[in-house]
């Protein structure tokens, strides 16, 4: 069966949001089965603190429909819309 993949790109806007998504989704993206197999980050400064800016993500999963499972499911729709990065959110599944 051939893996299926996120390729997510979003927009954090401060400190605070993006040491909430590193504390919450990626330890979600493990239980579920996800691996985090590339990242690329690009700040807004060249500030050793986060000060808003991009973050790029490409997560492997067992199969495609794992990753989709994955994306609908309610906990990281809850997380997307309750932190407001639906707008600020690229995410592609492929497989």
């Amino acid at each position: 069966m051939a893996k299926g993949y996120w390729v997510k790109q979003a927009s954090i806007a401060n400190t605070d949001l993006f040491i909430e998504y590193i504390q919450t989704v990626v330890p979600w993206l493990l239980s579920v089965g996800g691996i985090i197999i590339a990242k690329d980050i690009k700040q807004r400064s060249d500030l050793n603190q986060w000060d808003g800016g991009q973050l790029g993500v490409i997560v492997e999963f067992e199969s495609k429909d794992a990753a989709r499972r994955a994306f609908n499911s309610e906990v990281f729709q809850e997380y997307i819309a309750i932190n407001g990065l639906a707008s600020d959110l690229t995410l592609s599944i492929i497989g």
